[in-house]
């Protein structure tokens, strides 16, 4: 069984998003698919890491240096459901 993307949610945001964010996001869904999270972890570029605090149980890749997804994943059903996609909010 492949894992899946749950993103219905937010095909509107994916289209407004800049052309190579909307690639890396393609090609997130596809190593998604073919491989689970492992693939996203063995793939440089998209510095995957788990969240804190209120997010803790979510996980996060970077499209570019202003935006990233957040989702999360359930091993059980082989799927990765979309939280966010958005500008990232840089705090200090």
């Amino acid at each position: 069984m492949s894992w899946e993307v749950v993103d219905y949610k937010f095909k509107k945001i994916i289209d407004k998003l800049p052309i190579q964010c909307k690639k890396k996001y393609a090609v997130f869904k596809y190593i998604v698919q073919a491989a689970g999270l492992d693939g996203v972890i063995n793939s440089p570029g998209f510095h995957l890491e788990r969240l804190k605090g209120k997010l803790q149980r979510y996980h996060s890749i970077r499209l570019n240096i202003a935006y990233r997804v957040i989702f999360e994943v359930n091993d059980q059903v082989k799927i990765i459901d979309i939280y966010e996609i958005s500008k990232h909010k840089y705090e200090d």
